[in-house]
């Protein structure tokens, strides 16, 4: 994939740009990163950050169609998400139909269709994307229900889905109020990503976005609490699961200051529970003969993907015969032999080749490409990070692995158990 360099300015009233030519095909991509994300929540608007994801779909007001249907009149698609510390809005249209993606974007950040009846239609279908999250079998299973047990404060422990009966009382003030405060241009980053020329890009920026007046950026929270003393568990019924499940959660370093650790995370959680040869699946098949379902992350949403705190995070979904202390044994286990041996090479070649091949098949679709470009500049202020993730994952050493499971300690981890309803 032939690039050319990444430009990145600041406008007059604040706004981040970030530009980079990608000329593989006759496509470009435009996104918008809003650094709120449900973190910034109050106690009793649980949801709001979301919610307001979704009425920005309603696009600008004075404009009779919605944002989907703009763009998909100029041959694109379009979607959004709301993550702890962002919420980012992405389209990706042909490439001589950017200046109009552009000049939509910068239309419902300028004035977005903020209504009563909008709002509480968009709350009845935050409600119907929640229930078809949560009704089925391990819906809610990690997230939301492990943070809570990991975390204590409000910020990162409540569910940022959204409480249905703190949505139901959020008014049109609200509305209105978290618009002023948070989609700002001092508050965002659009990131162009494709089939352009970056002057041109930048023009049409320039006379769109750049003519939006300015307004103060809220100062940026900090959500750092205390790691857990001791092991912090909790317990719930899972009526529609059909074995017994649970899931560990560990904090992680701060990502913006350590990504190396993040990768030597993200090793181990491949060598424990990845590939095709993943050491917590064969270790109880040998000595139980019982199947155990493992899957390991770092991220509780996505690899570097929030400021601190994060988790990573283990979840394991067992026989019933299989007490989830004898498998929670296992993982002890393999955790103490990696932290004093390391991986083996070969399981670390297995890890590098897997991440690499997976991080090249997500970069091929420019909606990732252009999301992961202006969430890095959001987060991190280096756009540039998203080519040399490979060389990162390159550097990692079995001595990095093997220091990383030292670091998961069974005294300061959170333990999650779905249990299923008796008779099942």
């Amino acid at each position: 994939m032939k690039t050319t360099e990444i430009v990145r300015v600041t406008l007059d009233n604040g706004l981040r740009v970030v530009v980079e030519e990608e000329h593989s095909a006759p496509i470009a991509g435009v996104a918008v990163h809003y650094d709120v994300g449900f973190r910034a929540e109050a106690e009793n608007r649980s949801g709001l950050a979301h919610l307001f994801e979704h009425l920005m779909f309603q696009g600008e007001a004075g404009n009779e169609l919605d944002h989907f249907q703009q763009l998909e009149s100029i041959g694109g698609f379009c979607n959004a998400s709301t993550r702890q510390d962002y919420t980012d809005f992405y389209n990706v249209v042909p490439a001589e139909a950017v200046a109009r993606a552009i000049a939509l974007e910068a239309g419902r950040m300028r004035a977005p269709k903020i209504t009563e009846r909008a709002i509480r239609a968009q709350t009845s279908v935050v409600r119907e994307e929640v229930l078809g999250k949560i009704r089925k079998p391990y819906g809610g299973f990690p997230w939301p229900r492990l943070s809570p047990v990991l975390f204590h404060d409000f910020a990162n422990a409540h569910d940022g889905y959204g409480d249905y009966a703190a949505l139901q009382q959020v008014t049109l003030h609200d509305c209105v109020d978290f618009f002023d405060r948070h989609y700002s241009p001092a508050n965002a980053v659009v990131t162009v990503v494709g089939d352009v020329e970056a002057g041109a890009v930048l023009e049409v920026i320039g006379r769109t976005f750049g003519e939006i007046p300015p307004r103060p950026a809220p100062a940026l929270g900090s959500w750092w609490e205390p790691e857990p003393a001791g092991q912090l568990e909790a317990e719930y019924t899972d009526s529609l699961a059909p074995l017994p499940a649970f899931a560990v959660g560990h904090r992680v370093p701060d990502p913006a200051a350590d990504p190396h650790a993040h990768f030597a995370l993200s090793a181990l959680a491949g060598v424990l529970a990845g590939g095709t040869q993943p050491r917590l699946r064969e270790r109880l098949r040998r000595e139980t003969g019982q199947a155990v379902i493992f899957s390991a992350r770092v991220g509780l949403f996505d690899f570097l993907d929030a400021r601190e705190p994060d988790m990573w995070i283990l979840t394991a979904v067992h026989p019933k015969e299989l007490p989830a202390e004898r498998v929670l044994a296992a993982v002890d286990a393999e955790l103490e032999s990696i932290g004093a041996l390391g991986p083996t090479d070969e399981e670390l070649l297995r890890w590098r080749t897997a991440w690499v091949n997976s991080h090249h098949r997500s970069m091929d679709q420019l909606a990732n490409q252009v999301r992961m470009t202006g969430r890095f500049e959001l987060l991190f202020a280096d756009p540039g990070r998203v080519a040399r993730l490979p060389e990162l994952c390159a550097e990692v050493t079995a001595a990095d692995v093997a220091a990383a499971a030292r670091g998961l300690r069974p005294d300061s981890r959170a333990l999650l158990r779905a249990v299923p309803e008796e008779g099942r």
